[in-house]
């Protein structure tokens, strides 16, 4: 199942704009492929502190497991989706 995880945070707690206060992001690839997720896509917009990606996974725990280490820093909405028009 595909899950869009859509994740957002304040300045205060901008690991970026607070270089050296925060433990560094996860680069999510790689995160992913350590719990057997696969990573679809991801993207952001750092200037409205905004992250998202698609992952795929069969496990609901695998997803929180993922992001884990932004428990209490970003506020994440997980939304489990579908391709409403796939591609032959």
């Amino acid at each position: 199942m595909r899950f869009h995880i859509s994740s957002h945070h304040t300045p205060e707690l901008c690991g970026i704009g607070n270089p050296g206060k925060f433990t560094p992001v996860p680069t999510w690839p790689e995160r992913c492929k350590e719990l057997g997720i696969e990573y679809v896509i991801g993207g952001g917009c750092q200037p409205e502190h905004f992250h998202f990606m698609v992952v795929d996974t069969d496990d609901m725990a695998n997803v929180t497991e993922l992001m884990r280490p932004m428990l209490g820093r970003w506020t994440s909405k997980v939304t489990p989706i579908s391709d409403i028009n796939p591609r032959p």
